[in-house]
């Protein structure tokens, strides 16, 4: 009963400032306060929209606590997509909230409704790298692995911030593997190698991780001179 206040909270505050951010400034046109008033109606539309921010962030924390309590419980995990959905109204551009929702939504096989919600990020963040990797990884699960790599070839136009360059390389060679395009596959693999090569000079890694990365940089070189082998 407690969690359902706390939303029906959430929304009457989100409601009541997305009513006063549009009704705000209602001076009439020619009057002496005209300036003034909108002076005022930018000052409270700031304030509102940064009490907005600051409940989604609160609201994100809390809702990250329980996600990674709840991580293998399916039906308790199910619980958050509501908060998390609600947080991504608050604050559109909360690129978490979209990530973790489309994930949860998607393990329970509800594609249709977590790919809506990945679109509608894409299309109000359209430079997160996260959520175009967030929608190719949907389009996999769908086996449109062509939107899948066009969705890939976007996110690394942007820096992304959960993922890495080198995954969305790898995850962009998967793509093109599976539609049968073997010297794109072999170009994205070629392009993660190099990638990490720069990484070996530029990161300065302690010797462990040097070591790491020489062999995943091996491992790509191999695996690009594999592709399309025995595949006829």
């Amino acid at each position: 009963m407690k969690k359902y206040l706390t939303i029906c909270l959430i929304v009457a505050v989100f409601l009541a400032a997305v009513l006063l951010q549009w009704g705000v400034d209602r001076t009439a046109a020619g009057t002496p306060q005209r300036g003034k008033g909108k002076i005022q109606a930018a000052s409270l539309m700031d304030f509102l929209g940064g009490v907005r921010q600051y409940l989604a962030y609160s609201l994100y924390i809390k809702t990250d606590e329980l996600h990674h309590a709840y991580y293998g419980a399916f039906s308790a995990e199910a619980e958050l997509v509501p908060y998390l959905i609600l947080i991504t109204l608050l604050d559109p551009h909360y690129i978490d909230a979209y990530y973790v929702a489309c994930g949860i939504i998607a393990e329970y096989g509800n594609l249709d409704q977590a790919m809506e919600l990945a679109l509608r990020g894409v299309e109000i963040n359209p430079h997160s790298a996260d959520l175009y990797y967030n929608l190719a990884d949907l389009y996999i699960l769908e086996k449109r692995y062509g939107e899948a790599a066009a969705a890939m070839e976007k996110a690394l136009e942007f820096t992304p911030e959960n993922v890495s360059r080198s995954m969305l390389m790898k995850a962009l060679s998967a793509s093109y593997k599976a539609m049968g395009e073997d010297e794109k596959a072999r170009q994205a693999i070629m392009k993660r190698a190099l990638s990490n090569e720069v990484l070996k000079y530029v990161a300065f890694p302690s010797a462990v991780e040097l070591e790491n990365v020489i062999n995943r940089i091996n491992a790509d070189y191999n695996d690009a001179a594999s592709v399309g082998l025995g595949s006829e």
